[in-house]
């Protein structure tokens, strides 16, 4: 029998939920390499307002197709309210004390969560475990950095505190963003500064995109929608979640300057609570081209759509934290899918315009964003063509059978 390998991730979902790639298919490649790996996460899906387990039942060991998953039954919750935290906290500690139950690993990569994953460390020393942490988000610098938290919050500090410690204890810290030896050196928490975080354990892993799906998917399973299949006009496409956070109202206000080119269409993909609200200013002020489309779609509908996009967008409000780098899951889709890309932000480590990709920068109005949409939609065949090459090619990189080898070397 191989090594045993928990991913735990709280967020993780059954395949058929699953936008966020990156732990279904770290399990998937850790199988083929010749692992026994279990995905560990909350029996309620995250903006899904779904449970998997009745209340009577303490955790369910199931499989979907070749993935192992044990859903440990948490409180459900709305939005970000308190019982989001509560069923974070309860999920740990069931964890810890449901542990020897399951089958005991040999290594434990856990999705960083701040400031409840500290107990999943203990749950490693209890079973002897390795123990490698993974940050996709940079709780809780991410609570400062968009002003949810002040900094002189006892709570926040105690969260910074714990944060130190868990990297301090794992075997491994893995960012998704590159710049994540950055943020610990502003912290000055690195051995090389005088702290107590080994430089050497310290790696990146982005996530990625599965190649091989992707372009299975994209010709396999297709949708019926007219707008996609119109090549009348120029389609930009967003997908993902409509939120405060996304910004979504600067893209609107950019196609509300370009709505006379009738060539240029913007589709809207995604739900959130901002979603509503925006319909509705979109019909006041008559913005016939920004056009809202599913709320959801299965993933395996998204490389379609994809396909059928002239150009993909990224869009978020601005903030310090995107210096240390963006690892969102849809911007490997964006990449597979082979067409350009335009962001309303210059992150740090970026990709697109190390690539030449699209364009990427803060837009001074949504004038400037307007004109920058306009202006790959006027490109030039052979410039447009080389951005769908290089988006492509950059892809190959974050092929998710290519980042789970380059783990499998890391714990090796």
């Amino acid at each position: 029998m191989g090594k045993i390998f928990w991913l735990v991730n709280y967020y993780a979902m059954p395949p058929e939920h699953e936008s966020r790639l990156r732990a279904i298919k770290f399990a998937q490649y850790l199988n083929d390499a010749g692992y026994e790996t279990k995905i560990i996460s909350s029996s309620f899906l995250h903006n899904k307002n779904i449970n998997l387990l009745t209340p009577e039942l303490k955790f369910k060991e199931v499989s979907y197709g070749n993935l192992d998953f044990i859903h440990i039954n948490s409180k459900s919750y709305s939005s970000n309210s308190f019982y989001r935290f509560w069923s974070l906290l309860i999920f740990h500690l069931k964890l810890h004390f449901y542990s020897r139950n399951f089958d005991k690993p040999d290594y434990i990569l856990h999705t960083c969560a701040p400031p409840f994953g500290f107990i999943t460390v203990f749950t490693a020393f209890k079973l002897k475990a390795k123990y490698f942490t993974e940050v996709l988000d940079l709780w809780p610098e991410s609570f400062l950095a968009f002003d949810l938290v002040s900094k002189n919050n006892p709570i926040l500090k105690l969260s910074y505190f714990i944060e130190k410690w868990m990297y301090i204890k794992a075997n491994k810290i893995i960012f998704s963003m590159e710049g994540g030896i950055e943020y610990l050196k502003q912290k000055r928490w690195l051995t090389s500064q005088g702290g107590k975080i080994d430089d050497n354990k310290i790696h990146y892993i982005n996530n990625g995109v599965d190649i091989k799906d992707f372009d299975y998917n994209k010709i396999n399973y297709k949708l019926n929608d007219m707008d996609l299949q119109n090549d009348d006009f120029f389609k930009v496409v967003y997908i993902g979640s409509v939120r405060l956070a996304n910004n979504i109202i600067k893209l609107i206000e950019a196609a509300s300057l370009i709505k006379s080119s009738a060539h240029i269409k913007i589709l809207i993909y995604g739900d959130g609570e901002e979603r509503e609200k925006l319909i509705s200013y979109c019909k006041k002020k008559n913005i016939s081209n920004v056009i809202f489309k599913e709320k959801w779609v299965n993933p395996k509908y998204v490389p379609y759509i994809l396909s059928k996009s002239n150009l993909n967008i990224l869009n978020y409000s601005p903030n310090y934290i995107w210096n240390y780098g963006g690892s969102q899951s849809k911007l490997f889709q964006y990449l597979a899918s082979g067409k350009p890309i335009l962001s309303n932000l210059k992150m740090g480590y970026c990709l697109i315009t190390k690539f030449n990709l699209g364009i990427a920068k803060e837009f001074n109005s949504a004038k400037d964003y307007a004109n920058s949409i306009v202006k790959i939609a006027n490109l030039d065949k052979k410039e447009y063509d080389d951005m769908c090459l290089n988006s492509r090619s950059t892809a190959l990189n974050f092929d998710y059978i290519k980042l789970t080898n380059d783990f499998i070397s890391l714990i090796k």
